[in-house]
């Protein structure tokens, strides 16, 4: 099994920004696995005046091979799959739009996270998310194909990544399944990570846990989230999140989250709270995701043409932020059963009297009786729940 030449290359970046050790078994994995096998091709976006759309690089063409090669062995997120599909059959003509649904992690990114894993114990790990199967060929070089478990929702994810695992020689455990279910058949396991993100800690992966075992997890709403690391003890998952931030696409389920509509007029009010901090900052996006539970929120903008912040929450709460100023206040429309923005506005306040934290200074506790987040010790009066699992 001979890698790209390219490959060296990328370790290369990676040793250089301090994401890999030479001579470490991680660093001789990423030297020893070709990322090019398990991306022979992707997406690269093109945001334009009329939304996204995308432009297949495939380096099985020849007049691409250069193209290809130059965003797979380097440190980039790329884009695998679009509305469920691979790429070369959702892009037939080369070029097109929807929304992706999964792609090759930043491989600087999956060298940090492998890191927070400590495979120098040897732990048995499950992974969900296969993806590529790039990430899963790593883990396999360190700690052999008989440790390693990967799951994905989408069957042709796991196929593609089964056979191009198996023609690198790695044969590990890889099945379709939803996430949130974890992965019951060769549990316990010592670590659980996801190259996904999921607004709660599955119940299941705490059962599948062993004892002093770890799960690696982005957390993560429809606003804003952080990864945290849990320690798993006596059937709790307990953690702070990571000082580094990094995101990855929301996990799919086989049993998506119902949301209520509210037809009603809401209620007007003007506020003195920027809204555009929370889509150009991800401390407060994360800190709105705190105050609103389960809100997704985009940007968007009235009919008149004014950027505008929208909110809606799982019951049918919504709000309404023009960006906009009118004498340094921004106009705001809410309604439902909960004032969006009102919470919003009290946590905020908080945080500006706590010195601003960033995300570090938080972490969870995930029990059988609930899950919250609490501010720098689990015993904090400040605390926050997360949405109830399925």
């Amino acid at each position: 099994m001979t890698a790209h030449p390219s490959t060296a290359t990328l370790v290369a970046e990676l040793l250089r920004a301090g994401e890999l050790r030479e001579g470490t078994p991680l660093g001789n994995a990423f030297a020893t696995v070709d990322r090019g096998i398990f991306v022979p091709a992707f997406a690269l976006p093109d945001h334009s005046g009329d939304g996204v759309r995308y432009r297949l690089v495939d380096g099985r063409v020849p007049r691409q091979r250069e193209e290809w090669a130059r965003h797979v062995y380097a440190d980039e997120t790329l884009i695998i799959e679009v509305k469920g599909e691979p790429v070369t059959e959702a892009l037939p003509g080369g070029t097109g739009s929807g929304r992706w649904t999964s792609s090759s992690t930043m491989p600087s990114l999956m060298a940090r996270h492998l890191r927070e894993l400590d495979l120098d114990t040897n732990p048995r790990v499950l992974e969900i998310g296969v993806g590529s199967g790039y990430n899963t060929a790593i883990l396999c070089e360190v700690l052999g194909d008989e440790r390693v478990t990967s799951i994905d929702i989408s069957p042709r994810l796991v196929s593609d990544a089964s056979r191009n695992l198996a023609t690198q020689n790695y044969h590990p455990t890889v099945a379709e399944y939803d996430g949130h279910a974890g992965y019951l058949l060769p549990s316990p396991y010592d670590r659980i990570t996801s190259t996904t993100a999921f607004t709660h800690v599955p119940p299941a992966w705490v059962d599948q846990v062993a004892p002093g075992g770890v799960i690696l997890v982005n957390i993560a709403g429809g606003t804003g989230g952080a990864v945290v690391r849990l320690g798993v003890k006596d059937g709790i998952a307990e953690g702070m999140f990571l000082p580094q931030w990094a995101g990855f696409m929301p996990a799919r389920s086989h049993r998506p989250p119902s949301r209520v509509s509210v037809d009603d007029e809401g209620e007007q009010r003007w506020s003195n709270l920027d809204p555009a901090g929370i889509s150009d900052d991800p401390v407060r996006a994360f800190m709105a995701q705190l105050a609103t539970t389960d809100a997704n929120t985009v940007t968007t903008q009235t009919d008149e043409g004014v950027p505008l912040l929208f909110m809606e929450g799982a019951d049918g709460s919504w709000a309404e932020v023009e960006q906009t100023p009118e004498q340094g206040r921004y106009r705001v429309d809410q309604g439902g059963p909960r004032r969006l923005w009102d919470q919003v506005e009290q946590t905020h306040q908080w945080w500006n009297a706590k010195g601003r934290p960033g995300w570090s200074s938080f972490g969870i506790t995930a029990a059988p009786e609930g899950q919250h987040v609490w501010f720098e010790s689990p015993d904090s009066p400040d605390r926050w729940e997360l949405p109830a699992p399925l």
